[in-house]
């Protein structure tokens, strides 16, 4: 789907005729939540909260059995019980997530996985036309508040390390994809997916696209905006750093580059983790390393190190938490719950400078609860920005925590399995 197919579909769905989904779609086309205090906007999301979980306690007999069981009262709900209600990301892997849509999930939309590159079954969810519509306004703006300017409607050019088939497999794909199609931003693709079949396995690889990556470095257009895994910046940036002269020269001559220039607002996005690269360097040193080969200029055409952005978003997930190297840590979507637990009694840290595990809410999705803990362990620091916090992913949960995690969650998941018995 395009981005016009997506918004024409979403303004047909029949949720945008109750009270909470209908003021969902107003505030999410609002980016004036940037400019709101972190006390405002706590009060917002506790208020959204309450009326999520009776959208779905209305919605769905799952939920309200779950609610019931679980003594949760929506109209008095907070993060406390967002901690219990919260799922691990493991329970979504296959078709798990088919479990927790609302009976009468909206139809027409579109289904994304994780990458697999954990050799697990990946991470499966299906998002509907107006789940969709709001994970294009909400990342959209969220990009635009943390990359600190408005994109201008049809400027700029985008390259990205990925390939095509990928757009309806990957939901980072799908949102780096519409999020500038709404801008009339041109993305280009720079990798081919090869597939085929050896013995009775069937492979995939990437391989880079010459002739597409060419394009870009020799567009003209600004801002250049350049979205690829952290691997991929690196291994670009090593490439060029050990060129012999002859081939400097000759690649001089027919690109312009190296320096790799993004001109007026360029900037280098990262995203998807380490992807399977064991023996990458600290993020620090890729981007020490990137800025050596890479430039960009302010909008007064000022020369300078090219801006970093880095992307955690999860299958699993609406909206990402985005960060600006050196100007600012992660920070998520103003109206998502992100909070951290204590890992040893899973209660919510309250504290101002936590390490803890990382929980997710989603009080603006439509299709299903969306509170989950995806495995990871973050940091937090306290921010005079909206969110009033900042956040620093430390490092993923060992598979010992995972299970543990799994345990933590285990009143909740006996709860759902009961009540999936029950019900059936």
């Amino acid at each position: 789907m395009t981005v016009k197919d997506i918004f024409q579909k979403a303004s047909k769905s029949r949720l945008l005729s109750t009270p909470h989904v209908s003021k969902v779609w107003e505030l999410i086309q609002d980016n004036s939540l940037f400019t709101k205090s972190p006390d405002h906007l706590q009060q917002m999301r506790r208020q959204l909260t309450r009326e999520s979980l009776l959208f779905f306690k209305q919605r769905s007999d799952y939920y309200a059995q779950l609610f019931e069981r679980l003594d949760i009262d929506p109209k008095s709900a907070g993060v406390e019980d967002l901690a219990r209600l919260a799922i691990p990301s493991d329970v979504l892997r296959g078709e798990g997530h088919k479990s927790f849509l609302i009976p009468d999930v909206e139809p027409e939309g579109e289904s994304f996985s994780s990458s697999g590159t954990t050799g697990r079954s990946p991470v499966k969810l299906y998002r509907s036309p107006l789940d969709l519509a709001i994970m294009v306004k909400a990342n959209a703006f969220l990009f635009e508040y943390v990359y600190g300017d408005v994109l201008e409607e049809g400027k700029g050019i985008a390259l990205f390390m990925a390939a095509p088939e990928l757009r309806h497999r990957l939901s980072f794909v799908a949102f780096v994809e519409l999020a500038l199609e709404s801008k009339g931003i041109e993305l280009i693709y720079g990798m081919d997916l090869e597939e085929g079949v050896e013995g009775d396995r069937p492979w995939q690889k990437l391989t880079p696209n010459t002739k597409r990556i060419m394009r870009f470095l020799k567009s003209k257009e600004e801002p250049k905006l350049f979205f690829t895994a952290p691997a991929g910046v690196y291994l670009l940036a090593k490439k060029m750093q050990d060129m012999s002269w002859s081939k400097y020269i000759l690649q001089k001559l027919a690109t312009g580059s190296p320096p790799l220039r993004l001109g007026k607002g360029g900037v280098v996005v990262t995203g998807g983790g380490t992807k399977g690269f064991a023996d990458l360097p600290p993020y620090d040193d890729i981007v020490r390393i990137a800025r050596k080969q890479i430039t960009a200029r302010t909008k007064k055409g000022e020369v300078r190190a090219a801006p970093f952005m880095d992307v955690l978003g999860m299958t699993e997930t609406l909206t990402a938490l985005i960060d600006h190297y050196g100007i600012m840590e992660k920070v998520p979507y103003p109206l998502a719950e992100v909070f951290l637990v204590d890992p040893r009694t899973f209660e919510p840290l309250q504290g101002e400078n936590e390490e803890g595990v990382l929980c997710i809410f989603n009080p603006f999705t439509t299709s299903w609860l969306e509170c989950f803990y995806p495995g990871d362990i973050m940091s937090s620091k306290p921010s005079d920005r909206y969110y009033g916090k900042e956040f620093m992913f430390q490092r993923r949960l060992t598979i010992k925590e995972g299970w543990e995690l799994q345990r933590a969650c285990g009143g909740s998941l006996e709860e759902m399995i009961r009540g999936r018995r029950q019900g059936a």
